[in-house]
Order: structure tokens, then C-alpha cells, then sequence
């Protein structure tokens, strides 16, 4: 009897297991980010313009799901054909490393996160589970993987040149688009300024100082404390320019 208590337990804990990393990314990715299929209609006006507009996007957090950037999507944020379809010259590919559970626009403790539950399930690497500077390396790490593999049609930008070559290649005709690293929210920092050069190097060109919480570099409008910079704050601001 005891040993087919200890199956059963065994075979629900595997069925558990199974939805929890196998299903559960999914269908919160399907939940927060609803697409419909429908298409809005366009007229053939607006269509000619936005042809020959140079489109830049300010924010995906594509890289926080176990998605495949290369690899069309019909659910959630961007990936690189639905770019390339909407003539996308560069896009800004934020990353999302922590957001407080019960999010709001009034007031947001920052003693609660609603990632990590999703980096597990996902089967992220083992030291992104704890780590907030850990989860945007790993971040940039899955954008250089897909820019390795996408044949040149997806150039990450790091310097003002590299910005200029692919806005001179797109006005050129040649098929590429643009990718660049920024933070949602300097929490990632994790308090130690160090970690600034450790972003930059890893290809990061834009901070975010705050998200939905107060963090230790400034006080967010979502916060509880709802201040300005920290004398931490002060200092990354100047190390960044």
C-alpha cells in the first residue's frame, strides 16, 4: 500500500512538473499578451508613408519569454519577421528583470517579484534564478545568439557608427534590423555600480532607472516612497553619460 501511495505521489509531482515548465510560460504569455489575429485596416495612403518612414520602436520584452527571436510568433511581443514586415529599422529590446506582484499605478512594494517564478519555469540557467544582473546578461546573451543566426538580417547596435551603417544600409535597400539592449529598471544594478560596465559590456546602450517599484538608485512614480535620484542614482547617471 505504502508503495502505491509513493507512485501516485510520484506520478502527480511529474504531472505538475510537467505543467509547470512544460505549459505555464505559455499560457502567461498568451494571457498578458493577447493578439487576436485581426488586422486593422490600413489605406493605401498610410501605407506608401509608413514605407518610407524609418521606424524605431522603443520597447519589446520579447527576451523575457522562452521564444525563439528568429522564429515567427503568432503570440506575444515582436519577433524578427513581424519586424522586418513592418519595416522596423531599430528596435529597442527592453529587459524585464523583476516586476512586484499585484502591479499598479498607484503604489508598488519592491519586496515582492512576479519573475522569478517565470525564469524557473521556463528552465532558465540556474544562475539567473536569484540574479537580477544574471537574467539581463542572460538576455543579451539569447539577442546575441539570435543575431549570430539570423544571416545579417538583425544587427545589434552598440556605437553611434553602427547606428549610422545601418541606417545608410536600410536607405540602401540592404534587408537588416536593427537591436538595442536597455534595462527596465536599474534594479538590476542590484546596488553595485560595478555592474554598469558589466551591462555596457555585455551590449547594453539604454538604463531605465526605475520601473514599477522604487529601486536603489531613485524612487518610482508606481513606489511607495515616490522620490528622486539616490545618491547611488546620482552616481550611475553620470557614469552612464
Amino acid at each position: 500500500m505504502r508503495k502505491k501511495i509513493l507512485a501516485s505521489v510520484a506520478v502527480v509531482a511529474s504531472v505538475a512538473a510537467i505543467g509547470f515548465f512544460g505549459f505555464a510560460p505559455g499560457i502567461v504569455e498568451r494571457g498578458m499578451n493577447r493578439w487576436t489575429g485581426a488586422i486593422w485596416p490600413v489605406s493605401a495612403e498610410a501605407s506608401a508613408l509608413h514605407s518610407r518612414l524609418t521606424v524605431i520602436d522603443l520597447h519589446a520584452d520579447t527576451l523575457m519569454w522562452q521564444r525563439d527571436l528568429i522564429t515567427e510568433s503568432t503570440q506575444g511581443h515582436v519577433d524578427l519577421e513581424r519586424l522586418e514586415a513592418g519595416n522596423v529599422a531599430l528596435q529597442i529590446f527592453s529587459s524585464v528583470t523583476k516586476t512586484p506582484r499585484g502591479q499598479n499605478y498607484q503604489a508598488n512594494g519592491s519586496d515582492s517579484d512576479n519573475i522569478t517564478p517565470l525564469v524557473i519555469a521556463q528552465r532558465q540557467p540556474v544562475r539567473t534564478w536569484f540574479s537580477l544582473l544574471e537574467r539581463s546578461l542572460w538576455h543579451a546573451q539569447k539577442l546575441r545568439d539570435a543575431e549570430d543566426r539570423a544571416q545579417g538580417l538583425l544587427r545589434i547596435i552598440r556605437t553611434p557608427a553602427d547606428l549610422e551603417k545601418l541606417l545608410a544600409d536600410r536607405a540602401a535597400k540592404v534587408p537588416v534590423t536593427g537591436a538595442l539592449l536597455s534595462t527596465e529598471g536599474a534594479q538590476n544594478l542590484e546596488g553595485d555600480i560595478a555592474n554598469l560596465e558589466k551591462l555596457h559590456d555585455a551590449g547594453f546602450r539604454m538604463i531605465g532607472l526605475v520601473h514599477f517599484s522604487d529601486n536603489d538608485v531613485g524612487g518610482s512614480m508606481h513606489g511607495l516612497k515616490k522620490g528622486g535620484l539616490t545618491a547611488l542614482g546620482r552616481q550611475v547617471v553620470a557614469e552612464a553619460e
